[in-house]
C-alpha cells in the first residue's frame, strides 16, 4: 500500500503582523486553513502587504502558520531560546498564505534582506542557487532517535542528492471524515474504495447543507494534491521518474473518469472550481458542509484547539482505494536558510539547535496530531500507536510527494499555484465537455512550458 505530503494555506486577505520571540502569534480566521506547502514556488516580483520585513541586525525566522496558536509558538520560541543562549535577539513570524510569502521572499532578497531561516519554497529558492545543501548538516541528525522518517530526508532531497532542507516533522494528507454520518452507511469505517464512495455518498449528503467529498479542484494549490491522490489511485501520476511532466499518461485516464464521476454524482460541492484559497475544503469540512476533506491534519490540529465536539467525530484514513490500492501524499516540513541573509553564518547553529530530538519532541507534543514527529522514537507512543492518529504515521511510513516518482522539481509550483493547469484541465472536462484525452493533451503542453522554463540544462 502506497501513500503522499503538502501543507496548504490560503493568501491572508489583510496585512498580518509580525510574531517575534515570545509575542502571541497572528490568530487564524475562522475555520483555520493548513500550512502552505513547503516545496517549491516561482519568484514573484511583487511587494506584499504582509508580513514585516525582516530587520536588520537580528536572527529571523519565517514559516508557513500551522493554524493554531500553541504549534507556532512552540516553533519560535524554541528559535528564541537559541538566540538567548548566543546573545542574539530572534524574530519569528507564523505567515498564512503562500503567495504572500514568496513574494515576501522576492523582495526580501531583492532588497538584501532575507530571513536567515524559512520552511517554504525550498525546492525553487534552492535551483537558483539562493539557499544551501544541508546534507553534512542532516546526516548529524538523522539516525538519532531511532532514526528519521525515511520521507523525511527523501521528500528533501532532489535530483543531485543535495537536501534542501532540515526536516522537524512529516506532514500527511490523511482524509478527514465524519465518523457520525458516513459510519451508519458503511459499518463504521471509511469508504474502502472511490466505487463505494460513489454508491454510497448520495445516501449520506443532503446538499446543499451537506456534500459527502469537500474536493478542492479551483485556483488554489490544494486541487494539485486531490487530483493528484485520485489519479494515484488507479495507477496515475503527474510526473516521469525523471521528473518530466506526465499528465499525458494513458494511466490517469481512469483517476480523472473517477472525478468525473463523483461531480456527475453531484457529491461535490459545486462551487469548488470558483474557489481560490486553500482554506476552502479546511472551512467547508470544519463548518460542516463537507463529510470528507483531504487535507493536511491543520483540519485536525484546528479542530483539537477550536472544536472538540466535532473533532471527535473526525476519523483519520487514507483516502479510498482504486485499482492500483489507497495512496496519499506526504512530506517533510523542514528550514533552509538563504545564503545572503545578514546572519546566514549563524543558521547552521540554530538549526542544529532546533533539531535536537528533546526540542522538536516538545514541538510535536504542543499540539500532538497537527503532524507526525520526524524521529521514529517519537511516535512510539499509546497517543500515536492505539488511536486514531495512527492512520497519520501509516501515511508517514509510505507518503508520496506530489512529484513522485520523481524527486523534488522546480516547475510543479508554477504548475499548481500560478497556472492551475490540472484544475483548469479538469475544468475543461467536466464544465466544456472537452474529450479526456484532449485535455491531457492541452495540459501537458501547458506543464511543459513550465518544465522548459524552469529546468536547468
Amino acid at each position: 500500500m502506497g501513500l503522499a505530503i503538502a501543507a496548504c494555506a490560503p493568501p491572508p486577505t489583510s496585512p498580518q503582523p509580525a510574531t517575534s520571540a515570545g509575542a502571541q502569534p497572528t490568530s487564524p480566521p475562522a475555520g483555520g486553513a493548513p500550512a502552505p506547502a513547503p516545496t517549491t514556488a516561482p519568484a514573484v516580483a511583487a511587494t506584499p502587504a504582509a508580513p514585516a520585513a525582516a530587520t536588520s541586525g537580528v536572527f529571523n525566522v519565517w514559516f508557513s502558520a500551522n493554524w493554531n496558536d500553541i504549534t507556532d509558538k512552540a516553533v519560535g520560541d524554541t528559535f528564541a531560546e537559541w538566540g538567548k543562549q548566543h546573545g542574539l535577539k530572534v524574530e519569528w513570524q507564523s505567515i498564512p498564505g503562500s503567495p504572500q510569502q514568496l513574494a515576501k521572499e522576492s523582495a526580501a532578497l531583492a532588497a538584501g534582506q532575507p530571513p536567515e531561516l524559512n520552511n517554504a519554497n525550498r525546492t525553487y529558492w534552492f535551483s537558483q542557487g539562493e539557499m544551501a545543501d544541508l546534507k553534512e548538516l542532516v546526516d548529524k541528525f538523522k539516525d538519532l532517535a531511532g532514526g528519521m522518517y525515511e520521507i523525511g530526508i527523501s521528500s528533501n532531497k532532489v535530483a543531485s542528492g543535495a537536501v534542501i532542507g532540515a526536516p522537524y516533522a512529516i506532514d500527511v494528507w490523511p482524509a478527514h471524515w465524519r465518523m457520525d454520518l458516513i459510519g451508519p452507511a458503511t459499518g463504521g469505517r471509511f469508504f474502502d474504495t472511490y466505487e463505494e464512495l460513489i454508491q454510497l455518498g448520495p445516501k449520506v449528503q443532503q446538499p446543499p447543507r451537506t456534500y459527502t467529498y469537500a474536493m478542492a479542484l479551483g485556483h488554489e494549490g490544494d486541487h494539485m494534491n486531490n487530483i493528484a491522490t485520485a489519479l494515484w489511485a488507479y495507477g496515475g501520476r503527474v510526473a516521469t521518474e525523471q521528473g518530466v511532466p506526465g499528465i499525458q499518461n494513458a494511466a490517469n485516464k481512469p483517476g480523472i473518469e473517477t472525478i468525473v464521476n463523483m461531480w456527475k454524482a453531484k457529491l461535490i460541492p459545486p462551487d469548488t472550481f470558483a474557489q481560490t484559497v486553500t482554506s476552502w475544503n479546511n472551512e467547508t469540512y470544519q463548518k460542516g458542509r463537507g463529510l470528507i476533506a483531504v487535507n493536511p491534519a491543520t483540519i485536525m490540529g484546528w479542530l483539537l484547539v477550536n472544536d472538540t465536539e466535532l473533532g471527535d467525530k473526525t476519523g483519520l484514513s487514507l483516502p479510498p482505494k482504486g485499482s492500483a490500492g489507497a495512496f496519499a501524499e506526504g512530506a517533510s516540513i523542514a528550514f533552509n536558510y538563504y545564503k545572503k541573509a545578514p546572519l546566514a553564518s549563524q543558521a547552521p547553529s540554530a538549526l542544529e539547535f532546533f533539531m535536537q530530538p528533546e526540542n522538536l519532541e516538545r514541538i510535536s507534543k504542543s499540539v500532538e496530531g497537527r503532524f507526525v514527529p520526524v524521529y521514529r522514537d517519537h511516535a512510539k507512543t499509546e497517543f500515536w500507536q492505539t488511536s486514531k492518529f495512527a492512520e497519520m504515521k501509516k501515511i508517514a511510513e509510505f507518503g508520496r510527494i506530489r512529484e513522485w516518482p520523481s524527486a523534488p522539481v522546480a516547475w510543479l509550483a508554477d504548475v499548481q499555484d500560478a497556472r492551475y493547469v490540472l484544475s483548469d484541465m479538469m475544468q475543461k472536462i467536466i464544465n466544456d465537455n472537452m474529450q479526456i484525452e484532449e485535455a491531457q493533451a492541452w495540459a501537458q503542453t501547458q506543464m511543459m512550458d513550465s518544465y522548459n522554463k524552469l529546468t536547468k540544462a
